[in-house]
């Protein structure tokens, strides 16, 4: 083929490439029973606050579309009949669905139906549900009205004016009614007054009522008026189209139209019609809006169709496939190199193709030098273009390059051009000659895969397969680390905010480096991209970041901190039918970005999305322990239109949520990324995901906070994040009272170990000290008894034996008077006494004696025969009923203090009477001895005396009084408690 006619060629492809640019400004999907969609007739279409579009099947029941799939309801689920004709959604965002005998209401969680009554007439079709103020109203097929207030049916027919039927009801904006009765008059609200107007004497047939704008307007048989409302009347409107209007589009003036099964969009240009055909093949039953931009078309047997402006447009031919590399030159022109078809060159309107030695080579890179220079580099060599003759020469190893496989190419600052090779290492090419970087410049690998030439720091930056190198002039090769791409290709290398590197690899993703610093921060796909084999990164003229994959384009902002702020993604909802791009092939200009992938060119749309809307994110369902109803059962309270449980306090069993959250997005489904957080549970946010649920498990108890972020329409995060509280209560046995309770109850039990311990130990000291007792009992018996048996026998025998000798020498004894016989009486006398404090002596050594009562009994005998031989009255008395035990040695010295106490009575006090009394006083006891004799005084009576039994008291810890004076008799009490110490007193009145 010569160079003519493949201009000529060129000129047949550019003309193509004109029409399909034109075409694919807007795109037609169409969504049938192979997307989920249940019936391909499409009776009506409806789209709610959070985003989703309703739609409404004859025979399929009622879908609900979130841009990315479809949900279905049908009879199973609770509809009247999988047949709906017409769909209305209320203030409240309640569906209502309108059936060939009935009307079903869903509220997002639940379904009720109303069944229309049977007529004998036959059913009554409806054909319109609208709202006014809190009721809902529907028009059936005869014309008349049925109303539905709080969920109840107030009538099922009623006549708008008296006897008259409604032909047609039309929803103005603002949601107001207007009905087109059978008397050719129309009824209208306006404010809170009701109006009427009619056409008898201005038109005769009402053909097709629309609104244009905020006007209400009727295509009649002698042509087009508009209703004035305010006052009235009808307006006369010249509208030069003659097909059936079905949609005014006022924010292009656009008029939708219908002739057939064609439909068409048609403007008005002074007083000229333009007609473009949007679609043909089935009839069209409503055209729609949503506030993306989407038009949505209901076609009753092609499925639901949608009309919209691409994002990207393809800008090229068949011929022109796998695009590899863009650029611009100094004049204007656009070069553009394929891999199986060349370099095209783009001049003034005009595509020029520049074949190569070898086609099937390709064009992998196409650079400008700042001398201007076109340099294009393919797998057997360097093209150089000169315009003035305006053809290529061709380079290879034959003019000095190390390697003819040429894999990247980068003009310096200096005019001229470093060659990065497959296999041969790096080169300079000045224009004139290459020159090869030795060895000793250090750059180990052979293999370049980019270059990038940073003008500010005059610095070269080489992608190899093993790394990235910096270069400087005259100077020898830096490493620089990315551990996060070892054993990975670098693909792409190019600047960034003029003084830090973009580098992109092949399979870990991409990452910016600061050369001055020596920084890094490296983006992978968790950070919201699809793939992480990047085969470009650049940056355009807002320093949005443009990634290249293999599963799409991605457009990414970072804010001065270097997080990702705006992530956006393209893909085949965006216009790419290609979606893998190619190593250069991307341009960013003043006014267009262009891209190449592997099935040709396409330009971006830098679309205005302020217009679009954004909807909110939305919980969908809260799952517990894998159960949606089981939420149900720990509150009272729903949120939102899918009624989620709200304010859960669930018991520490049930401690597992699943969270559903979406955001509808139309437009690009595929860009939408969440971001949560559980506060109380997780540290930080968690990763960019596409997910739209997440699971906690096993959450200890306490109060959370789950927050989600998502992206908006220009891919930016939200700035509040969807919250929604819920509590997780302590069990019983982590709560403050309970561990209080056992840490008290363990305190209680070591207490009481303590003291059982201790009881224990007590017990055993005292059993062995019972045990001493009985042994020093049984001890003090037996002694008692052996010194009764032996000592008592003993002097009873001696005084005996002197009574016998005193009778035996009582003569003698006085005739000699030598005093024998007052010898006798003293040892006589002696042995008594001694006999009798041998029997104090046993009864006190006998346990038996231990006894207050004892001690009393023996006291009385022995007063009983001292006071009888001086003819005294004594008499003893016992107050004490109870059995009171002392201690050993008590009763021996009680009874030695009152011997003495007697003894001096019997001998001193010359008393008639003597009286003992044992009392109680105040939990103590009383041994009272009194006589009514001469009493005594301090200074005649002897010191030893009183000094012995105060002794005697202090041994047993007993007080002990002495009351008396001369003339007033003696009173001795001894005053004892047993265990308790009580002090002496003695009284000296």
């Amino acid at each position: 083929m010569n160079r003519k006619s493949t201009i000529i060629l060129c000129f047949a492809l550019c003309f193509g490439v004109c029409l399909q640019l034109l075409a694919q400004q807007f795109s037609i999907r169409k969504y049938t029973a192979v997307d989920g969609l249940p019936q391909s007739e499409v009776r009506a279409i409806a789209e709610d606050q959070n985003g989703y579009l309703w739609i409404a099947t004859q025979g399929g029941g009622l879908a609900r579309f979130d841009g990315r799939e479809f949900h279905v309801y049908t009879t199973l689920d609770g509809l009247l009949s999988n047949i709906v004709t017409t769909l209305f959604i209320d203030n409240k965002n309640t569906i209502w669905m309108a059936h060939p005998r009935g009307i079903t209401q869903f509220d997002g969680r639940h379904f009720k139906r109303y069944q229309q009554p049977f007529l004998e007439t036959g059913s009554r079709r409806i054909r319109r549900i609208f709202q006014q103020n809190d009721s809902i109203y529907f028009v059936t097929h005869p014309g008349v009205i049925g109303k539905i207030f709080n969920d109840s049916v107030y009538y099922w027919s009623r006549n708008v004016v008296p006897n008259k039927n409604v032909f047609f009801t039309h929803v103005r904006p603002g949601k107001s009614i207007v009905h087109y009765m059978s008397d050719s008059s129309f009824v209208y609200s306006l404010g809170s007054r009701q109006g009427k107007i009619s056409h008898k004497n201005i038109f005769g047939r009402t053909l097709n009522v629309f609104t244009a704008g905020h006007d209400v307007m009727v295509k009649s048989d002698l042509g087009y008026f508009k209703i004035d409302m305010t006052n009235q009347k009808f307006i006369s409107t010249k509208i030069p189209i003659t097909r059936h209007i079905i949609y005014f589009d006022s924010t292009s003036n656009t008029y939708w139209t219908r002739e057939g099964n064609k439909l068409m969009k048609e403007r008005i240009h002074n007083d000229q019609v333009t007609t473009e055909l949007v679609y043909d093949g089935a009839e069209i039953s409503q055209i729609m809006p949503d506030g993306e931009g989407n038009m949505w078309i209901a076609s009753m047997g092609d499925g639901l169709i949608r009309h919209y402006i691409q994002d990207f447009s393809k800008c090229s031919s068949d011929r022109m496939k796998m695009v590899m590399s863009i650029a611009q030159d100094h004049q204007g022109d656009m070069w553009i190199g394929s891999a199986n078809n060349g370099l095209w060159r783009m001049h003034q309107g005009k595509i020029e193709a520049y074949p190569i030695p070898n086609t099937s080579d390709g064009v992998s890179s196409i650079k400008v030098t700042t001398a201007g220079e076109v340099y294009a580099a393919y797998r057997t060599g360097l093209g150089n273009y000169k315009r003035r003759t305006n053809e290529i020469t061709w380079l290879n190893r034959s003019d000095g390059l190390s390697s003819s496989y040429i894999s990247s190419i980068e003009p310096d600052n200096k005019g001229g051009l470093w060659v990065g090779t497959n296999m041969g290492g790096l080169n300079y090419y000045d224009g004139k000659t290459f020159t090869l970087l030795n060895d000793d410049a250090g750059i180990k690998n052979k293999s370049i895969t980019a270059l990038k030439f940073m003008t500010v720091t005059e610095t070269l930056f080489i992608g190899t397969d093993y790394g990235v190198y910096e270069y400087k002039s005259n100077d020898k090769v830096q490493v620089i680390r990315f551990p996060e791409f070892d054993n990975t290709s670098i693909l792409s290398l190019n600047s960034y905010q003029d003084s830090l590197l973009l580098v992109a690899s092949g399979g870990a993703g991409f990452a910016v480096y600061n050369p001055k610093s020596r920084k890094r921060r490296v983006y992978m796909p968790k950070d919201g991209f699809p793939s992480g084999f990047v085969f470009f990164v650049a940056a355009d003229e807002g320093n949005r970041i443009w990634l290249g994959t293999v599963n799409g384009i991605s457009r990414i902002l970072l804010n001065a901190k270097g997080d990702i702020i705006e992530n956006r993604y393209y893909g085949f909802d965006n216009g790419l039918t290609g979606i893998e791009s190619n190593q250069n092939a991307f341009y960013f200009g003043e006014k267009a970005k262009y891209f190449g992938l592997i099935d040709g060119l396409y330009e971006f749309n830098d679309l205005n999305t302020e217009q679009f809307k954004s909807y909110p994110t939305h919980l969908t369902a809260v799952e517990v322990l894998q159960q949606v109803d089981m939420a149900n059962n720990y509150t009272k309270k729903s949120e939102g239109f899918f009624k989620v449980p709200a304010s859960l306090s669930l018991p520490h069993t049930a401690n597992q949520l699943t969270f559903h959250f979406n955001k509808v997005d139309k437009r690009n489904p595929q860009s939408v990324q969440y971001k949560y957080r559980l506060e109380g549970f997780d540290k930080s946010w968690s990763h960019p995901t596409k997910l739209g649920e997440v699971t906690y498990g096993n959450l200890p108890s306490g109060q959370y906070t789950f927050k989600i972020l998502a992206t908006q329409k220009d891919g930016s995060w939200e700035s509040i994040p969807l919250t929604y509280n819920f509590t997780i209560q302590t069990p019983f046995y982590r709560t403050e009272w309970f561990i209080i309770l056992m840490v008290l109850l363990c305190i209680a039990g070591i207490l009481f170990g303590i003291m059982y311990r201790f009881r224990s130990r007590v017990a055993k000291v005292m059993e062995i000290e019972r045990i001493r007792q009985r042994e020093q009992e049984i001890l003090r018996k037996e002694i008692a008894r052996d010194f009764h048996d032996e000592m008592g026998n003993q002097l009873t025998r001696i005084i005996n034996y002197v009574s016998l000798l005193k009778l035996s020498s009582n003569g003698h004894t006085q005739e000699n008077g030598n005093g024998l016989g007052e010898l006798f009486n003293k040892v006589e006398l002696s042995a008594k006494n001694l006999y009798t404090g041998t029997r104090d002596f046993i009864w006190a050594i006998d346990p038996l004696n231990d006894e207050l009562s004892q001690l009393f009994i023996h006291l009385r005998d022995f007063g009983v025969k001292l006071f009888e031989e001086k003819n005294i009255n004594f008499r003893a008395f016992n107050q004490v009923r109870d059995s009171v035990r002392l201690p050993y040695g008590f009763s021996r010295e009680a009874n030695l203090v009152f011997k003495e106490a007697m003894t001096n009575a019997f001998k001193h006090s010359q008393a008639n009477n003597v009286t003992l009394t044992l009392l109680k006083v105040d939990e103590q006891f009383c041994v009272e001895l009194t006589d009514d004799g001469v009493g005594f005084s301090y200074s005649t009576i002897t010191m030893n005396g009183l000094k012995n039994i105060r002794g005697r008291a202090d041994k047993i810890k007993a007080s002990l009084l002495i009351q008396g004076g001369p003339g007033v008799g003696t009173k001795v009490v001894l005053k004892f408690g047993i265990g308790i110490k009580e002090k002496q007193k003695v009284n000296k009145s």
